[in-house]
């Protein structure tokens, strides 16, 4: 089975409840951004034919990036939520001359993503499977609370939850038919969601527990942590 990928990497928030003077994206750790650690391991994979960063529009950030002057990296503007950033990924894809069978989709806030995590999803990749989500089980107890009064309505099975990550790979043709017929009327909350939205069969593969999302300011020192213990960190 061919694996070849091309990756889109939404980088378009403002992060304006994180920072109010750089995108989280764009905070550096050491000398890399954010977004730089969330790349690197992608670029290690000779499936990887290439990675679309989708930036802000009048983005100057990312202009100063290393990971930039990479061959395999690419930039595009975003749209106004995640969904048509993606989508202004995928026509960037479609657009080129790049001929590839997965489109991998990853958090650029997702700083701790391991080389063995990518490498568990493109071997997952099966005929029969139109995609694969990297996840974990849940392991704390879920409930279901009303809006507005914190009222306990319901507690889920939770040997059914699995909390999912990125990065995400999806067959070519299956993510690109999503997003035409649902034509992003709806936000879904990622691209399995919409995936699923249009019939589509997907498998969960257990990942690594660090693999964190940067959400709130007190998750940079658990990221430095992390990254110091995969041996990442740089001075």
């Amino acid at each position: 089975m061919n694996k070849s990928f091309v990756a889109i990497v939404p980088a378009a928030g403002s992060g304006k409840r994180f920072s109010k003077e750089v995108p989280k994206q764009f905070l550096k750790i050491g000398d890399k951004s954010i977004l730089e650690l969330s790349i690197r391991p992608l670029l290690d994979f000779s499936d990887c034919l290439g990675i679309c960063v989708v930036v802000p529009p009048n983005d100057q950030y990312y202009k100063s990036l290393d990971v930039i002057k990479n061959p395999k990296v690419f930039v595009t503007e975003g749209g106004s939520s995640r969904m048509k950033s993606v989508l202004n990924g995928i026509k960037f894809w479609e657009e080129s001359d790049t001929f590839y069978k997965h489109i991998l989709i990853h958090d650029a806030v997702r700083p701790c993503l391991r080389s063995s995590d990518v490498q568990e999803i493109i071997n997952s990749m099966e005929e029969e499977i139109d995609g694969i989500v990297l996840g974990i089980p849940c392991t704390d107890t879920i409930k279901e609370v009303g809006k507005g009064n914190s009222l306990i309505l319901n507690t889920f099975d939770r040997t059914r939850l699995w909390r999912a990550f990125t990065p995400q790979i999806f067959k070519k043709d299956i993510l690109v038919r999503a997003t035409l017929e649902k034509n992003l009327k709806k936000d879904f909350t990622d691209e399995a969601n919409l995936v699923e939205a249009n019939g589509g069969k997907l498998k969960m593969v257990q990942g690594s527990k660090d693999n964190i999302k940067l959400t709130f300011p007190e998750d940079i020192v658990l990221i430095k942590s992390i990254l110091s213990s995969q041996g990442r960190m740089e001075n």
